[in-house]
């Protein structure tokens, strides 16, 4: 048609150019990959399994000592019945208020640590998944300009929450991290 020239602006597009030279192009640095990796290690570190985690078998024998304990004595507060016969029962009532403490505070919580997931985010989701302004400006930007790209959220998920994420732009084999931020603190950010 002779007026399709007219409505669309020709744009050179080199399709075998890197996502490096993209940025470059740009002149927009990626946070180093080697920040991303030490960075991805040190949060799992922080947040890895804690001790009862790690040493259930000592969790179930420290469990068992108290309910043996209780038994044998309130057996042998059974003995001094003659003292009073509601002896066994304060026995075993101490036992209880000894342990419920430790549930309560959560002493014995069993927490397996943290884990990182990555999923692919389309970029109009950006702003409500909570990626800070600066990065998904340059998401947008870069995904639109590197044909063949898409964006990929890295979460480090403790339990239900998530800690930590980071933004990279991907293409084949070709990974460049553009931010990695925590709730509204930027800690690295493509510049």
């Amino acid at each position: 048609m002779p007026f399709d020239s007219a409505l669309s602006i020709a744009r050179p597009v080199a399709r075998d150019e890197t996502l490096a030279e993209v940025l470059e192009r740009h002149g927009i640095a990626p946070v180093a990959a080697e920040g991303l990796a030490a960075h991805k290690a040190a949060q799992v570190a922080a947040f890895g399994p804690n001790f009862w985690y790690r040493h259930q078998g000592l969790l179930v024998l420290g469990l068992l000592v108290p309910v043996i304990g209780a038994a044998v004595t309130g057996g042998v507060a059974q003995s001094f019945g003659h003292v009073s016969p509601a002896l066994p029962w304060y026995v075993s009532l101490g036992w209880m208020c000894l342990l419920l403490p430790l549930f309560t505070t959560g002493v014995l919580r069993l927490r397996a640590g943290a884990h990182w997931e990555e999923r692919w985010v389309l970029p109009a989701s950006l702003d409500r998944l909570g990626v800070p302004a600066a990065i998904a400006a340059h998401a947008r930007r870069l995904q639109q300009d590197a044909p063949g790209s898409a964006l990929m959220l890295g979460e480090l998920i403790e339990e239900r929450a998530v800690l930590d994420p980071y933004l990279l732009l991907v293409r084949g084999s070709e990974r460049i991290c553009l931010g990695i931020w925590d709730g509204d603190r930027v800690i690295a950010c493509a510049e």
